[in-house]
């Protein structure tokens, strides 16, 4: 089994290579718990439970947008965790508008898969 370094460097080089469902396919556990500060647009909980929930909570969060620019600091690993600050310029598909976008997210590995995601952000 990989360890938690190895796994977050990974999953850090997928998501800045653009590759965020693949790292999801990859690396999320069947049961992963996702956890944002508040609920999302179209009804979507803040907590989603389960892969299939993640994927839907993920599709909700950026499903009219695209992540045109992003920037990786980390990871920082401790224990089974690992944390990311990323800061991205967010596009939404329909104006083209952009937006910058930061935020920490928090990793939780068992069993060499994230168990539990945790994103803070305003």
């Amino acid at each position: 089994m990989a360890s938690i370094e190895e796994i977050a460097r990974d999953f850090t080089a997928m998501l800045r290579a653009g590759r965020f469902e693949a790292a999801g396919d990859r690396y999320w556990a069947p049961d992963v718990t996702s956890i944002e500060p508040a609920a999302l647009p179209g009804g979507i909980q803040a907590t989603a439970a389960g892969i299939d929930a993640a994927r839907i909570k993920c599709n909700a969060r950026f499903g009219s947008s695209r992540i045109d620019e992003i920037g990786i600091d980390g990871p920082f690993v401790t224990g089974n965790q690992f944390a990311l600050f990323l800061d991205m310029v967010i596009v939404d598909r329909a104006s083209g508008e952009r937006q910058p976008f930061t935020e920490i997210a928090l990793y939780t590995v068992r069993g060499g898969q994230i168990a539990e995601e945790r994103h803070f952000y305003d």
